[in-house]
C-alpha cells in the first residue's frame, strides 16, 4: 500500500472516530483510534483516543495517552498542548491525585500566559475550582462556581451552567447544605432538559438521588437513581452505568432490600472493576460490608471494610476513609472490643472534623 493510501485512510478513520465521539459513541470510536497512523497524524489520534478513554471511565488509560501527548513541546501548538493538559487533569481530578492534577493546571497556566486567550483562561479556572471542590475545600470552590456560573447564564451557555450548578450540589451536599444541594441539582436538571444534554441530565439525577437519600427520603432517591440508570443504560459511559447501580444499590440497602442492593452492587463492581476505578470500587466494597453487618455476618463485613480502607487510603478520599473507621468502629463495638471501638471512632471523628465534612452523622449513606 502506498504511503498516499496509508494516509488518506487514516484520515477516513480519523474523521469516523470523531463523528462517533460526536454521537455519544465513544466505545466504537476506540477500535478505530487504537490503529496505527502515520507519524503527522499520531498527536490529532492520541488526543481523540484519551477523549475516548476519558468518556468510557477508563481514567488510568487516558492519563497514560494524555502523557503521551504532553511529552511534545508546548510551543509547536499551544492550544493542543493544553486542551490535553487540561484533559488530564480532570483525569487526575477524578482519580484523587488532585496534587498531581495541581501541579499540571500550574504548568498549563503558565503555557496559557503566552496565549492571551481568555475562553482559555476560563476552562482552567474552572477546573481549578473542581480541583478544589475533590479537595474538600468546598467554601474556596463555592465562591469561584457562582461566579463562573454569572458568566455561563450571561452567555446563555446552558450545558456549561448546568455543569457547574451539579458541582455546586455536590460542594453543598458534603458541606451539609441539603436544601442548597437540592435546588441546585434541580436548577442543573432543569437547564440540562432545556438545551437537551442527556449526560447532564443523569449526573443532575444522581446528585438528587445522592441528597435525597442522606436525608432519608428513600423513595424519592430511588426514583432519582432509578431514572439515571435508565437515561445512562443505552450509552457508552462505563462510569455512569457504575455509579447508577452503586447508587441505587446503596437506597435498597437502606430500605431493607439486602438481595437487590447486592445485585446492583454486583454489577457495579464489574463496572468499576472494568474501567480499573479503585477509589469507586471502594465504595461498593464498603456498601457490601453493610449488607453482611445488617445480616449480622461480621466476619466478610470486616474483610470488606478493611479492603475498602485500604483503596480509600490510597487514594486520598477522606470520606469514604471516615465510612470505613466509623463502621468498623461498631463492628468491634459489637464483637466487645469496646476500648479499641472508642479510639476508631474517635479518630474518624477527628479526622471527619479536621476535613470539614460532617459524614459521621450521616444515618442514610
Amino acid at each position: 500500500m502506498t504511503t498516499e493510501r496509508r494516509a488518506a485512510q487514516s484520515v477516513l478513520r480519523l474523521e469516523q472516530a470523531k463523528d462517533f465521539m460526536d454521537q455519544g459513541r465513544p466505545g466504537d470510536a476506540l477500535p478505530l483510534l487504537r490503529r496505527p497512523v502515520p507519524e503527522m497524524f499520531a498527536p490529532e489520534r492520541d488526543f481523540l483516543l484519551a477523549e475516548a478513554l476519558r468518556a468510557q471511565g477508563f481514567l488510568s488509560q487516558a492519563v497514560e495517552t494524555y502523557r503521551r501527548l504532553l511529552r511534545r513541546p508546548a510551543k509547536k501548538d499551544p492550544a493542543a498542548w493544553l486542551d490535553a493538559c487540561l484533559g488530564n487533569v480532570a483525569c487526575l481530578r477524578s482519580l484523587g491525585e488532585t496534587k498531581a492534577a495541581r501541579r499540571m493546571l500550574s504548568l498549563g497556566r503558565k503555557v496559557a500566559a503566552s496565549l492571551r486567550n481568555q475562553a482559555i483562561q476560563e476552562r482552567l479556572d474552572l477546573e481549578d475550582a473542581l480541583i478544589e471542590r475533590a479537595m474538600g475545600l468546598y467554601p474556596k470552590s463555592l465562591a469561584k462556581f457562582k461566579s463562573q456560573l454569572i458568566r455561563f447564564l450571561r452567555e446563555e451557555d446552558l450545558a456549561a451552567a448546568g455543569y457547574v450548578l451539579w458541582a455546586i450540589g455536590g460542594a453543598l451536599r458534603f458541606s451539609g447544605d441539603f436544601s442548597g444541594s437540592q435546588r441546585a441539582f434541580a436548577q442543573s436538571l432543569a437547564l440540562c432538559r432545556r438545551c437537551n444534554d442527556p449526560a447532564g441530565r443523569a449526573y443532575a439525577l444522581f446528585g438528587l438521588g445522592g441528597v435525597t437519600r442522606v436525608q432519608g427520603r428513600l423513595a424519592e432517591a430511588q426514583r432519582h437513581y432509578a431514572a439515571a440508570l435508565k437515561a445512562v443504560s443505552g450509552t457508552q459511559d462505563i462510569f455512569g452505568q457504575a455509579y447508577a447501580h452503586c447508587g441505587l444499590a446503596n437506597v435498597l440497602r437502606q430500605r431493607g432490600e439486602l438481595s437487590a442492593a447486592k445485585k446492583h452492587y454486583i454489577q457495579a463492581h464489574r463496572l468499576y472493576s472494568l474501567i480499573e476505578d479503585p477509589v469507586d470500587l471502594a465504595y461498593v466494597d464498603w456498601g457490601l460490608g453493610r449488607i453482611h453487618l445488617r445480616r449480622g455476618e461480621l466476619a466478610p463485613a470486616q474483610k470488606r471494610f478493611e479492603l475498602a480502607l485500604t483503596a480509600f487510603a490510597r487514594g486520598g478520599e477522606t470520606r469514604g476513609v471516615v465510612l470505613c473507621e466509623t463502621s468498623l468502629a461498631g463492628l468491634l463495638h459489637s464483637k466487645g472490643l469496646t476500648f479499641a471501638a472508642e479510639r476508631l471512632f474517635a479518630r474518624a471523628l477527628a479526622r471527619a472534623r479536621r476535613a470539614g465534612i460532617h459524614t459521621h452523622l450521616e444515618l442514610f449513606t
